[in-house]
């Protein structure tokens, strides 16, 4: 099982620093929200202003802009609403925080129940 967990964490280091421009406009594509199809990232739509964007997000990677500039360029046109993830700032963080709190809430919930339980 450790084994699985550090192939897992290994393949997932190695996917996230590609340097491909290819692989890299289409992670970039999975985090923009297509306006057209609605909660669809714009790398996996099929409408057309989708694959202008990708477009536009290929030629910014061929300008050398960064990851930050090329989201905050939709971001900027668009609205944070373009984002699929939300930023980790602000009310935002009550989306990142929360299912922690729940989970470790229902863990210890689990655990006390347990014990109780055995005795």
């Amino acid at each position: 099982m450790k084994w699985f967990f550090l192939i897992l964490l290994f393949w997932s280091c190695a996917t996230s620093l590609s340097t491909d421009p290819e692989s890299r406009a289409d992670r970039l594509g999975k985090q923009i929200r297509c306006p057209v199809c609605r909660g669809v990232p714009i790398a996996d739509s099929p409408s057309s202003l989708a694959v202008e964007m990708m477009g536009i997000i290929r030629a910014q990677i061929a300008e050398g802009k960064t990851d930050q500039e090329i989201l905050g360029y939709f971001e900027a046109r668009y609205g944070e609403w373009a984002l699929l993830e939300p930023k980790k700032e602000g009310f935002n963080l009550s989306v990142w925080i929360f299912p922690l709190i729940f989970i470790l809430g229902g863990a210890l919930f689990i655990v006390s129940y347990a014990k109780r339980r055995r005795e």
